[in-house]
């Protein structure tokens, strides 16, 4: 039996373990402390995502960029000689 061919690499700390053989999920990890850490890393990503989450829904809607406001500025602007072009036609 080769033992390389069944051994594999821990998603924590990424060293070679040989994976127990009782069913169940797949073996991820050579220790239940990697196991733990892991899981720790995982609820702590998921506490900040949250975190986040609020923070969006909390705060006030971002001020418009530079770009934004001057280029509206310009289509109303845009937009009132276009009105004067029709109603000096309109007129004559």
């Amino acid at each position: 039996m080769d033992l390389t061919a069944s051994l594999r690499t821990c998603d924590w700390c990424s060293h070679h373990f040989l994976p127990r053989n009782n069913g169940g999920h797949p073996q991820r990890f050579c220790t239940p402390v990697c196991r733990r850490l892991w899981m720790a890393r995982l609820a702590k990503r998921r506490k900040q995502v949250r975190r986040l989450a609020v923070l969006i829904k909390t705060s006030p809607e971002p001020k418009r960029s530079l770009f934004v406001e001057y280029r509206r500025v310009v289509e109303e602007a845009i937009a009132v000689l276009e009105r004067q072009r029709h109603a000096s036609r309109v007129l004559s």
